[in-house]
Parts: C-alpha cells; sequence; structure tokens
C-alpha cells in the first residue's frame, strides 16, 4: 500500500513539473463557447420545431372550421381544443393543460380582422382574458389564433428567449381564411 501511494505522489510531482499543457489550456478556452453554442443551438432548435408544431396543428384544426365541418357537427370549443392538442402532440410531445390557448374569431372583412388583431402579451405578461370561440357561418371571415406558452429550457438564455417574465416565450401561430360556402 505504501508503493502505491509513492507511485502516486511521483505521478503528481512529475505533472506538477511539466510545462507542456497548451492543450490543456486551448481546451479550457474552447469549451465555454463550444459548449454555449451548443446549448443555444438545442434551444433554437426546440423552440423552432415546436412553433412548426403548432403551425401544423392549426392548420389541420382550422381546416374543420374552415369547411364547415365544426359548425354543422357541433364541434365545441372544447373539442377543436383538443384536437389541436393531439395534432400539436404528433410530433414531440408538449403539455397543453394551461399552455395551450386558442381564440376563434368571425369579421364582417379582411381588413377588420387585421385592425382587430389584439396583442395577448403586455407589460411582459400573457393575457388570455377576451380569447373566444366564433367558428362564423357560411363565407365568413374567420382567423384562428393559438398561442403556446414555452418555457424556455436553458436558464443561460431565458433573458434571450423569453418575450413574457418567468423565462417563457409565448409561440404564436395564426391563420385568416373565409370559410367556404358549405
Amino acid at each position: 500500500m505504501f508503493s502505491r501511494a509513492l507511485r502516486r505522489m511521483k505521478a503528481l510531482r512529475r505533472f506538477a513539473r511539466a510545462r507542456r499543457g497548451s492543450a490543456a489550456v486551448e481546451f479550457a478556452l474552447v469549451l465555454m463557447p463550444f459548449f454555449l453554442l451548443t446549448f443555444g443551438l438545442a434551444e433554437v432548435s426546440m423552440i423552432g420545431f415546436a412553433q412548426t408544431s403548432l403551425d401544423f396543428a392549426v392548420s389541420e384544426t382550422a381546416r374543420q372550421i374552415r369547411t364547415g365541418q365544426a359548425q354543422t357537427n357541433g364541434v365545441t370549443e372544447s373539442q377543436i381544443r383538443t384536437q389541436l392538442c393531439s395534432e400539436l402532440n404528433n410530433f414531440i410531445v408538449m403539455g397543453c393543460d394551461g399552455n395551450l390557448f386558442l381564440d376563434v374569431r368571425r369579421f364582417n372583412s379582411f381588413v377588420d380582422a387585421s385592425n382587430n388583431a389584439q396583442a395577448p402579451i403586455q407589460n411582459n405578461q400573457f393575457n388570455s382574458g377576451g380569447m373566444g370561440y366564433q367558428p362564423g357561418a357560411p363565407s365568413d371571415i374567420v382567423v384562428v389564433r393559438a398561442y403556446y406558452r414555452w418555457k424556455v429550457m436553458t436558464p443561460l438564455f431565458e433573458p434571450i428567449f423569453q418575450n413574457i417574465s418567468g423565462g417563457e416565450r409565448i409561440l404564436v401561430s395564426t391563420m385568416m381564411f373565409r370559410n367556404e360556402p358549405y
């Protein structure tokens, strides 16, 4: 046991006398930017993937409203939200409870629809009040908006990616269309 400890001490002394540590220093200098870049890229990729999933889910769900299937079959807001959530979770598992918000509104003209866009983010907070479900009648102009509260995964990047307080980002997907004359 003593000889093993002596060998370890000799190895430590040899390491302490070594002056060729340039590779270790270079590695230490490159390590932090490399990890920052890797984690930043992963965060941006996940946000982009979640946004793409939300866009796909809104387009698939809005088709029910645009073609009149939701109106003629008496589909409720809760059923549309459930369908939106199931479409959203096709590619990536995203918890919908308390994170997914839906706003379906009917307008008289496309100008009214663009002028009445309400920003749900006010004072660095998300306000879900005032959202409703009005799928409209045949040939009505309808705007479907879905909002998803995404938690930024990397605490270091929260100040960069968050758009509301609490390290969260609101992802938004919007479709504006005229209902078919069903």
